[in-house]
């Protein structure tokens, strides 16, 4: 069993790939530099600019705090560099095929194209930062604090399809760590470290037919999110959320709260 992570080139990413790293036999990392669009700012006013170089800025220094000892790849693993819109390329098909590669992992990737889902139907498993299918595409762990739905914190291991966030769920897990200091990163950051340890174990139950997929049930209030949909304005209702003891108060109401969306727990250790 030979197998490949595609991710990006952060801490984050690099702090995953060393988990995966520890429990399976990981072949293969294609890294592709992450867009710069969210990071844009020349559009907005210089209130708005401040306040996002503000985020983005607080946003390094948490990744640093949690995954700072992860500043390299896995040494003895592979590793191709690949620029953003090319990760889905007869190349990487290529390279796949060379390293002799049986499945893939994902995280942190561009939408991944037929041209590659084809080539390895149902053997592709992505971590999705979110709880599909209430949250799906871009900024799930921003969007439910937006919203007040702590409850939707948490990540998603599923079978990657043409489909974006829709594939058949192994296992999903709620954010259950919360103070009420919390910044947006901290908890994001949260959700990342505890999907970076249970990715690959997922993963090697899979293999090992410990636990099967489910089908994800699609709902009506299912929410979409692109890049573009993180604005300023997202960004001050986010805070106010917090500033207003979102946290707290989803405390005193969690039991309630986690009944009404109920996610698929196969995997227990």
């Amino acid at each position: 069993m030979h197998i490949a992570l595609f991710t990006s080139n952060h801490l984050r990413h690099k702090y995953v790939a060393a988990q995966i790293a520890k429990h399976l036999p990981l072949r293969l990392i294609v890294t592709e530099e992450k867009s710069s669009a969210i990071e844009d700012t020349i559009n907005y006013n210089s209130k708005d600019q401040q306040l996002l170089d503000d985020h983005f800025s607080s946003r390094a220094r948490s990744e640093e705090h949690f995954f700072g000892a992860y500043n390299e790849f896995p040494s003895d693993v592979a590793l191709v560099e690949k620029e953003f819109g090319t990760l889905n390329s007869q190349e990487t098909l290529d390279l796949l095929e060379t390293y002799q590669v049986d499945s893939i992992l994902l995280f942190g990737t561009s939408i991944i194209k037929t041209l590659i889902l084809d080539a390895y139907p149902g053997r592709i498993v992505n971590l999705h930062l979110g709880l599909s299918p209430y949250y799906k595409g871009s900024g799930t762990n921003f969007f439910p604090i937006v919203n007040n739905e702590f409850e939707c914190l948490g990540a998603t291991i599923h079978i990657a399809t043409a489909k974006v966030d829709a594939g058949s769920i192994l296992h999903q897990f709620r954010l259950d760590d919360f103070s009420e200091n919390d910044s947006i990163h901290s908890l994001g950051n949260k959700v990342i470290e505890k999907a970076g340890a249970l990715y690959p174990k997922v993963m090697a139950a899979y293999l090992s037919e410990e636990i099967e997929e489910v089908v994800q049930q699609e709902i009506e209030n299912s929410k979409v999110f692109k890049i573009k949909d993180f604005t300023p304005r997202m960004l001050r209702k986010a805070l106010l959320v917090l500033d207003n003891e979102g946290v707290k108060n989803y405390l005193g109401t969690r039991a309630k709260r986690i009944t009404s969306k109920p996610i698929i727990s196969n995997y227990h250790e």
